[in-house]
Order: C-alpha cells, then sequence, then structure tokens
C-alpha cells in the first residue's frame, strides 16, 4: 500500500525571504519569524497568519508577559528598543498593538556593534565602538530608563547576553575575552579569556543562571561556573556554527557545519542525538518552545519547519529519512511591511504543503456505523469506540476497537425457528467484534485541519440470533465465534471523521460498512 512510504511528517510554512529570526509565545499557542524589517505573527494550531509588525533593521525579538498579556520584544541593529502588545481581534486572529508601549531609543555618536535585552524586558544592553557598553534599566511607571555606562573591554565587542533570570550580562570580545557584569550593582564580576571568537559564537547562560557555556575552539565547548572554574568541557568533533542552551534543565543544541542540530545533556555529560538539515539552504535560526518538546527551524531559502523534538531526534549513527523539500512560495517576491493583510497574494507570502502534520499522543474515538449483513438479513448498525496511540510510530497509529451491533432481517425473512415450543420470526442478529487497527494519518494541507485515514485491521468476534428479549432464553441461537480483517479509509476534519470500510469475515463473509464518529485526545494538549 503506497501510504505507507511517507517520511516523517512536520509543518512548514515558506517566505519569499531569508529568515532571520524565530521565537515562540509563552503560553505555546502561536510563533513569530522575522525578516529584515518585518515581524510574522502565526498560529501554532494552523499555521495561519494573524498579523504582521513593521520594524526596520531588527536585531532580535522575544515573547514574554505582563501580567497576563503577551508581549513582544524587539530591538533593532541601531538600538531601538521597544515592546508590544498582544491582543485578540474580534475575529478571532491575534494582531499587534500599532504602537508600542515602551520605546527606547540607545542610539547615540558611537557605532552600535551589539545590543541585546533581557527576558522580561527589565534591562537593555548596547555595545559601542568604543569598547563600552550602555546598560540601560527600564522605569516601567515612567515609561523612562537610566542607563550606566559598563567599562572593561580592550577590544570590540560582538555580543551581548542576558541570564534568563536577569541578574547577569555577559559581553564577549574579539580578543578572546568575556565579562560577566552584576546587573543590579553594575559590577563585573568575572573576567574569562582565551574565549574563541573566530566564529563569534557568544558566551551565554544555561538555564541554571550559574552555569556559563563558551566556545573553546572551533569544534569543543566548555562550561565555567560564576567563579570562573571550568567544570566541563566536550568536544563535538564537527565544526560549531552555533551554540543556543534549551529553556529547561541543563542541556544545550549546537548548529555543526553540516546545519544539523546536536542535543546534549550536560548534566549526564550525555550526547543525546541529532536532528538533520531538513532544506538545501543554510540554517539561520531555530528555537524550541517552552517545554522543550518541539523545535522550529528556518532556513535561508524562507522555509520555516516545525518538529515534534522526539519525532526527529535521531539517534548515533542513525541516518534521517527521506524528506521532501518541494516548498513553494504561493505569493509574489514583495514581502511588504506593517500591513496586516492575511491573503497570501498580497503578502508574498504563502504555506505548502511539500510536507505533511500528522496526530501525536493518545486517543479514545468513537462513531456510529451502518454496514452491510448477509441475506436473509439487509443491514446492521452498531458503534464502536476504541483506544489509540500515535506516539509509538508518527505518523502511523495502532490500538484496541470494540464494536457491537444489530443485524435487522428482511421483510419477508424466510425462516421459523422453534424454541420451548415458542415460534420465532425474523429474529435479530446481535454482534459483538474486537479488532486491532493499524493505520496512517496525515494532514497535507497545512492551512487547515482536514486529515486523511488509512488502515489495516485484524480481529475476533462472536454472534447469535436474538428473539428480542432479555434475560436467560433471549437467545435464539447458540453463538458463532468468527475471525475478520479488512481495510478502511477515512477523511478527517478537526474531532470529526467519516470513515468507509470494507472486511471479511468468517462467519458473514464480505461486509462494506460506513461510519461517522469523532476522536478526543486524552491528557496534555500539543
Amino acid at each position: 500500500m503506497l501510504f505507507f512510504t511517507f517520511p516523517v511528517f512536520s509543518q512548514v510554512v515558506k517566505t519569499p525571504f531569508p529568515v532571520t529570526n524565530l521565537a515562540w509565545s509563552k503560553n505555546d499557542e502561536f510563533f513569530a519569524f522575522t525578516e529584515e524589517n518585518t515581524v510574522f505573527l502565526r498560529s501554532c494550531s494552523n499555521y495561519e497568519l494573524s498579523d504582521t509588525l513593521g520594524i526596520k533593521n531588527i536585531d532580535k525579538i522575544m515573547f514574554s508577559t505582563e501580567g497576563k498579556h503577551q508581549i513582544l520584544l524587539a530591538i533593532t541593529k541601531d538600538g531601538y528598543f521597544s515592546v508590544w502588545n498582544i491582543e485578540s481581534a474580534e475575529d478571532g486572529f491575534l494582531k499587534f498593538n500599532k504602537e508600542p508601549y515602551f520605546k527606547l531609543d540607545c542610539k547615540n555618536e558611537s557605532e552600535i556593534k551589539a545590543v541585546t535585552f533581557s527576558k522580561n524586558s527589565d534591562y537593555v544592553a548596547v555595545a559601542s565602538d568604543d569598547n563600552s557598553i550602555k546598560l540601560f534599566f527600564k522605569l516601567r511607571f515612567t515609561k523612562d530608563a537610566i542607563f550606566k555606562e559598563l567599562k572593561g573591554h580592550d577590544s570590540e565587542i560582538y555580543s551581548l547576553n542576558f541570564s534568563k533570570n536577569e541578574n547577569f550580562l555577559a559581553s564577549t570580545a574579539k580578543d578572546g575575552t568575556a565579562i560577566i557584569w552584576d546587573c543590579n550593582s553594575q559590577s563585573e564580576i568575572l573576567k574569562l579569556s582565551e574565549i574563541y571568537t573566530q566564529t563569534e559564537i557568544p558566551v551565554q547562560f544555561l538555564a541554571d543562571n550559574s552555569s556559563i557555556i563558551a566556545p573553546e575552539n572551533e569544534t569543543s565547548f566548555c562550561i565555567y561556573n560564576l567563579e570562573g572554574e571550568k567544570l566541563l568541557s566536550i568536544d563535538t568533533l564537527h565544526k560549531i556554527k552555533g551554540i543556543k542552551p534549551l529553556n529547561k534543565e541543563n542541556k544545550i543544541a549546537i548548529v555543526t557545519e553540516n546545519d544539523e542540530i546536536e542535543l546534549y545533556d550536560l548534566s549526564k555529560e550525555k550526547w543525546l542525538g541529532y536532528i538533520p538539515s531538513y532544506d538545501f539552504s543554510p540554517l539561520t535560526d531555530f528555537e524550541f518552545n517552552p517545554d522543550n518538546s518541539r523545535i522550529l527551524i528556518g532556513y535561508e531559502s524562507g522555509s520555516i519547519f516545525e518538529f515534534f523534538v522526539k519525532d526527529v531526534l535521531l539517534s548515533p549513527g542513525q541516518k534521517p529519512p527521506k524528506k521532501f523539500r518541494s516548498a513553494e512560495n504561493y505569493g509574489g517576491s514583495n514581502s511588504g511591511t506593517g500591513s496586516s493583510s492575511r491573503g497570501s497574494s498580497s503578502r508574498g507570502w504563502g504555506i505548502t504543503n511539500g510536507t505533511f502534520k500528522t496526530r501525536h499522543g493518545k486517543y479514545l474515538c468513537a462513531s456510529l456505523n451502518l454496514r452491510s449483513a448477509p441475506s436473509p438479513y439487509n443491514l446492521s448498525a452498531g458503534f464502536s469506540t476504541g483506544f489509540l496511540t500515535y506516539d509509538l510510530l508518527p505518523p502511523f497509529y495502532t490500538g484496541i476497537c470494540v464494536s457491537p451491533y444489530i443485524g435487522f432481517p428482511e421483510s419477508n425473512y424466510p425462516y421459523k425457528y422453534t424454541k420451548n415450543s415458542t415460534t420465532l420470526e425474523s429474529p435479530l442478529l446481535a454482534g459483538l467484534d474486537l479488532c486491532a487497527p493499524f493505520g496512517i494519518f496525515v494532514m497535507p494541507f497545512v492551512n487547515n485541519e482536514i486529515g486523511f485515514s488509512a488502515e489495516i485491521f485484524a480481529g475476533t468476534g462472536v454472534c447469535l440470533l436474538w428473539n428480542r428479549n432479555f434475560g436467560a432464553e433471549s437467545a435464539a441461537s447458540k453463538p458463532f465465534i468468527s475471525f475478520n480483517f479488512g481495510t478502511k479509509l477515512g477523511i478527517n476534519w478537526k474531532y470529526f471523521s467519516l470513515n468507509v470500510a470494507a472486511q471479511w469475515n468468517s462467519v458473514q463473509k464480505i461486509m462494506i460498512s460506513t461510519e461517522f464518529g469523532a476522536n478526543f485526545k486524552i491528557g496534555e494538549k500539543k
């Protein structure tokens, strides 16, 4: 059956411009990506474009929260920092407030070399060509900021990074020195030397806020504590293009020269595996969602892929599956700025079906069904209920289903039965089937929630004639044990499904059935 030849599936957004930044929302419901002058906001559930925001010369974006509100932090390469509210529109889409509720112009007469901001937007740091850093602290009530100048570097600073708890700032310079600054006291607490700088990979903080990761040479990195003690050194055996700490635990991801993403668990000093490249063009950015279960990967070609990490993380020596690379831009070449239009032809962006989405997790399914029955019965009606799991080998699923049914006799039923001197006319056919399905489910149109399934199943069953009474004398015949197998095709929309099946039963022979039902996910929403 041809549908068993699909590879691992994902979603992909295709744009006509290189992807420069990726960011997940804190509630895991939407994500943003950028090109040089525009921020695009999309839903995680159906990838539909919600809104765009024009910001020239974007350097970095990040989502954060202010109370219950989701906000977007953005800073430009020339030192313009802004904070934008995100609200729900009347049509159900999310939108940016078109004016930032906080903004800060960090530009001065010096040339800016590096910029960054802290997780909750309390701090903004700007490095200038005089090797100094201006550390701005946001005054929330006055919507203004004060700054302190930090001096300690003797060469050009090429990166700035805050710890997640906003207590520390790491600055890295081209002479191989990195300084850790205390944001509260604006003082230097640690200076590291001999940092490998040829790739300009920045010194960064791990999720524990007390450990620092730094490149050691072109293939290795090391971990320091805040006292400057080297705790760990790992040689990846690959040239390293980038390093990014994960959101939780002391795990990191590195990008190799082949644009593969390798994951390491530093607490266990263990290499977890790698995610292969899914595009011909260079990888430009990647971002994990808040719980590290999913990853967005952006490429210079404009492709953005989303995966469940467990589906694409390959073990050492494991070869990647065949990949689809047929994503195409549906819109023109104009990326546009500032408009909130949601039509692909006017925005120059589109969603491709070059790759597919599938279900993940465990589901309960229930359906009503009608199926043909052997003469002298017209048809049978019943319901099915079962358990399906997509976790073992997505996009394939397996499970178990049970289906009780009743068959209705023809009007000119040709047989008569006598039981305990009582004549029975037109008994019903009652039965119960138990089967194990194995199938595949895909959603090939990534901009909606239509899915298709195909499965084979096998099982056993029992049926008997029923005299329409309940109790010890309800059976009009002995039970007949049967074995069955068949195939099923279905179309799904959101929770609902419509299926057509053909099966062979050792007692009732060939039967055709149709069913309408619903699927309900068990546990956490993905």
